[in-house]
């Protein structure tokens, strides 16, 4: 009987040593797992600047001389027009005076034609203001976009947005105008920004970077611009 209690004690020994070698075992397994698992590190925080882009392009000097050469062009029209308009109340009276005849009816589809004429060509001056209108803000918003970008790069912004934050949701009625409510919501939907802070606003130092870039050389601020304005870009 003693051998058998030896026996037994022995058994449970091994048995113990056996569980806390396991024990050990997930436990030097779990530090381990924890050891080599990847540390998750934040993203450090994004820079972010905005810009009121109709302040921008109220003060712009770029976008000043697009308007100037714009309304020279459209009032070098106007005063074609007159001119094409006077000529056709003369020759009209000239042809009203005539008496009634072939040379009359003929002097007539003359001037129709060149009535037609003058109308055809106020049609292509019409459009042709629109096209200067058109290029003026493709070039002004290339222009933008790329100053936004050396904007970015030397003051170490990470985004810089448009500032629709100001921009009032405004409705009419019409004979052909959709639903109020659908114009309310459909104007809602393509605004991005409900508030940004004035110490984020970049547009003064955007004006800045563009007036240099056009000018090659230095501009100043007007007004509440921010500090630290880049220098002229090479």
């Amino acid at each position: 009987m003693p051998s058998l209690h030896l026996s037994f004690d022995r058994r449970s020994s091994i048995a113990a040593l056996c569980a806390g070698a396991a024990v050990a075992t997930l436990g030097f397994l779990g530090t381990s797992a924890q050891a080599i698992r990847p540390i998750a590190i934040p993203a450090p925080p994004t820079a972010i600047g905005t810009v009121d882009l109709a302040r921008l392009f109220d003060n712009l000097a770029a976008a000043k001389e697009w308007d100037v050469r714009i309304k020279e062009l459209e009032a070098k029209a106007m005063d074609e027009g007159r001119a094409k308009k006077a000529a056709l109340d003369a020759s009209l009276k000239e042809v009203e005076a005539m008496a009634a005849g072939p040379e009359k009816e003929t002097r007539m589809d003359a001037m129709r034609l060149a009535r037609l004429q003058a109308e055809q060509w106020s049609q292509l001056k019409e459009l042709e203001v629109d096209r200067e209108r058109s290029l003026k803000w493709q070039a002004i918003y290339r222009s933008v976009r790329e100053g936004a970008r050396k904007l970015a790069e030397a003051e170490g912004y990470g985004m810089i947005v448009v500032d629709d934050s100001r921009i009032e949701i405004t409705t009419q009625r019409g004979q052909n105008a959709p639903p109020l409510e659908t114009q309310a919501k459909s104007q809602i939907a393509s605004l991005r920004i409900l508030h940004a802070g004035k110490s984020i606003d970049v547009t003064d130092k955007l004006r800045v970077q563009l007036d240099n870039d056009r000018t090659g050389s230095p501009a100043k601020a007007t007004g509440a611009a921010p500090a630290g304005t880049p220098a002229q870009s090479k």
